[in-house]
């Protein structure tokens, strides 16, 4: 019982102690404001406000964030008899390579087709 008392007494002390060097007094006077700022007249704050309306109108103008090259680049014109030839000989070897077995099926050496083993044919 001893123990138990003596333990808690010891962590009441501490969380006691903590608390009251955690609290600093009274701030001075003296630090704890800013330093008052001087008065400006009306024309003072008017003429920094063009300056800064002029700013602004200055940046507005400018290129915006995320604003990319606003006009793309121009690309060479391609006819639609050469978009037509180009496709048809794609397509034609493509067509040869999938005939010759080129194109693996599944796309990858880990596709479930492949996966699978080879299945025998039974004999009787």
């Amino acid at each position: 019982m001893r123990k138990l008392v003596l333990t808690i007494g010891m962590a009441l002390a501490s969380m006691m102690a903590t608390t009251a060097f955690g609290q600093g007094g009274e701030a001075d006077p003296a630090q704890a404001k800013a330093r008052p700022a001087p008065k400006t007249s009306a024309t003072q704050r008017a003429a920094a406000r063009n300056e800064r309306k002029a700013e602004g109108a200055e940046a507005a103008r400018g290129p915006q964030i995320g604003e990319g090259v606003s006009k793309p680049e121009p690309e060479v014109k391609v006819s639609s008899e050469e978009r037509r030839a180009a496709t048809a000989k794609r397509r034609a070897t493509n067509r040869a390579a999938n005939k010759a077995g080129a194109f693996s099926r599944g796309g990858n050496v880990d596709a479930p087709e492949r996966q699978k083993p080879p299945v025998s044919p039974r004999s009787p």
